[in-house]
């Protein structure tokens, strides 16, 4: 009897220990699963050493180990023949074929680069120089509007493209240059706001440029986005009224960075941006608008509001009003 019960125990043991055995081998392999397959698009910088390839392949888990990247590049022969660029690896698939295609630059067919709503000229700039093989200064200088026809009436004979480089998510490809990336932003905002109601801004004492000007305004100042209508209308009523718009994102972009909190030096600085210095419209837009902050522009709210201050909730609302001692009220309580 107490033979068979140590036979039971041991036949137990056994199963248990096959049992643990294929637990740990699945949870092995479903580690591995998680890991391995799927595409990543990675961009390789000019200047990038084989140990930087190798880190940033490690990184994205396109390989496993580091040293044996290096190795076998050495050992092939192509340490020092790595191109940069866009390149589309599948995680997993063998080091020899990854070198390969970096050596012979064979490189993804397009990169997705999405450019946020509100986006400044010199954000995307910035955005795009760490996205792609765009340099800053030639994105800057692409943005010049150089004699070129613009999407929309009135926009100025000079100065830069503010406003008019839709954002939106673009797929690139990887020897785009700064000029055609420009000029897809320039064909997506007049394919995109083409319907947008710019037929309205006559009605509302402005042409379709300065209503891209409120627009831009509207999504800076904007958090909540049924507030947007209600913005524009405070920004068209005070000009009715010959009032200062007092728009604090505006000093923000006459500083050149957007800040959280103004000081009393921010509110002073002497720009035409600086709509608390100086009256009626800035010059151009502040930011790069989407479409919903420009139909807010071109559709304002029935309202006579001619102030709003923000309440200091976390979803950013502000309160409305047309009284001056309301809104001294609300902006101190």
């Amino acid at each position: 009897m107490r033979i068979r019960i140590r036979i039971w125990r041991a036949m137990a043991l056994s199963l248990a220990a096959v049992a643990m055995i294929v637990l740990i081998s699945a949870a092995v392999f479903s580690c591995g699963g998680e890991r391995r397959g799927g595409e990543v698009t990675i961009y390789i910088s000019p200047g990038s050493s084989t140990a930087d390839i190798a880190r940033r392949l490690l990184d994205e888990d396109v390989i496993d180990d580091q040293k044996d990247f290096l190795k076998k590049a050495d050992e092939m022969g192509v340490d020092q023949k790595l191109k940069p660029g866009t390149y589309r690896f599948i995680r997993g698939e063998p080091v020899e074929g990854i070198l390969r295609k970096l050596e012979q630059g064979e490189q993804a067919p397009e990169a997705r680069l999405t450019i946020p709503e509100g986006f400044s000229i010199n954000d995307i700039a910035a955005l795009v120089a760490a996205r792609t093989g765009i340099t800053k200064q030639a994105y800057l200088q692409a943005t010049m509007v150089d004699g070129r026809r613009l999407p929309l009436e009135g926009s100025p004979g000079g100065g830069d493209l503010e406003g008019l480089l839709f954002p939106s998510t673009y797929d690139l490809q990887p020897d785009i240059t700064a000029g055609q990336l420009v000029e897809m932003q320039l064909e997506a905002f007049s394919s995109n706001t083409g319907d947008a109601g710019w037929s309205n801004a006559s009605g509302l004492g402005v042409t379709p440029y300065q209503a891209l000007i409120v627009a831009s305004m509207v999504e800076r100042e904007a958090r909540v986005p049924e507030e947007r209508p209600l913005i524009a209308a405070v920004i068209y009523n005070r000009l009715a009224e010959g009032m200062k718009l007092e728009v604090d994102a505006t000093v923000q972009y006459a500083l050149g960075y957007w800040k959280t909190e103004l000081t009393q030096a921010d509110l002073e600085i002497d720009s035409p941006y600086n709509t608390r210095l100086y009256g009626g419209l800035p010059p151009g837009p502040i930011c790069n608008p989407g479409l919903d902050a420009i139909e807010a522009a071109l559709n304002p709210a029935d309202v006579d509001y001619l102030y709003y201050v923000a309440t200091g909730d976390a979803e950013g609302h502000h309160f409305f009003t047309r009284s001056y001692e309301e809104f001294l009220a609300a902006m101190n309580s």
